[in-house]
């Protein structure tokens, strides 16, 4: 129940997003921030990566990925999906906003030994954020989270960023709020991307190694795609994992389908060859949440680079990331 919990909180705003893109401006914003000292834990950094979509001029929803930096107790990062109250002022070049939801966050904290475990868990999430438009498409914003778990740690999170906005008109303008959406509806065509790059294991080390992955993607619907892939985590020694994923995929695209977005989630069926069952030494197989986003950029009708941020969800303290930068070849419709 939690994990599906956790799911829904991962994905249901993003989905709300991508699949109502006529509704309002879709906005991407980078933040870096700091974290204050609570708690008997040192103070830190923190980063965000926020996706917003308005849906009226005075309401917007939300999706985000903050991590909370390494305080001495907590590793903790995740996604939050909000919904937002918009004040907008001067001609809607400056926008206050208070927002509220939910945070699905994965808590990598020391154990006994040595050992370290991944804490899984929701909470709330409150923000307050102020948006300045300082170019036709381009803002700076601060914000301010604070982070309400039952039986964890509360934090209360500082952030200032840069974000870009997606609109189809140069500048926001009072009453109209844009339309990111291409002309018409599209659909992925066949995709196949050969990946390289990292695995990180969520422990206190942060153990790495190099990855590669193979994906196939293919267009369900206007804004959903379906997708296979194989997955090597490489050996970073305290796991040696690989396997196979297939996952569905919120998608959207901007500048005539040559930026696309998307949210994914889906079984991963892997093999951990560094953690054996205690009978005859057998690896049996096993079945983990794999959660995902992705940016890809197309330079013509076949050619398309394509950026993976995978999140696996162990049951056994092993949770990783996985990030992946890949050349696909597209053909058909």
């Amino acid at each position: 129940m939690r994990l599906r919990l956790r799911g829904i909180l991962l994905l249901a705003p993003w989905l709300a997003a991508v699949l109502l893109p006529r509704l309002g401006a879709q906005e991407l914003t980078f933040f870096g921030g700091y974290l204050p000292e609570v708690s008997h834990e040192r103070s830190s950094y923190d980063w965000q990566v926020d996706y917003r979509q308005d849906f009226s001029r005075y309401f917007a929803g939300s999706i985000a990925y903050i991590n909370e930096g390494h305080l001495r107790g907590h590793h903790r990062d995740g996604t939050a999906g909000e919904a937002w109250a918009r004040i907008p002022l001067d001609h809607d070049r400056l926008i206050i906003a208070v927002g509220a939801g939910g945070y699905a966050y994965f808590d990598t904290q020391p154990a006994p030994g040595g050992d370290t475990v991944d804490v899984h868990g929701t909470a709330l999430i409150a923000s307050l954020s102020a948006t300045a438009y300082f170019s036709n498409r381009w803002y700076g914003e601060v914000m301010v989270n604070r982070i309400l778990p039952d039986h964890d740690l509360n934090l209360t999170t500082f952030g200032a960023g840069l974000g870009f906005w997606f609109g189809r008109t140069t500048k926001p303008t009072p009453g109209k709020l844009g339309d990111a959406h291409d002309e018409q509806e599209r659909v992925t065509a066949n995709e196949l991307t050969m990946f390289t790059g990292q695995s990180v294991v969520n422990t206190f080390l942060s153990q790495k190694a190099a990855a590669w992955a193979a994906e196939y993607r293919r267009g369900l619907i206007p804004h959903i795609d379906w997708t296979i892939s194989g997955i090597h985590e490489g050996d970073p020694k305290i796991i040696r994992r690989s396997g196979g994923a297939t996952q569905i995929w919120a998608v959207n695209t901007f500048f005539h389908d040559r930026v696309s977005v998307g949210a994914g989630i889906g079984p991963y069926v892997y093999i951990d060859h560094n953690n054996p069952s205690t009978t005859n030494q057998r690896i049996p197989a096993a079945v983990a949440p794999l959660f995902s986003l992705t940016c890809a950029y197309r330079f013509n009708d076949h050619l398309v680079a394509r950026l993976v941020f995978d999140r696996v969800v162990s049951n056994y303290n092993r949770d990783s990331d996985i990030f992946l930068l890949g050349l696909g070849y597209r053909w058909g419709k």
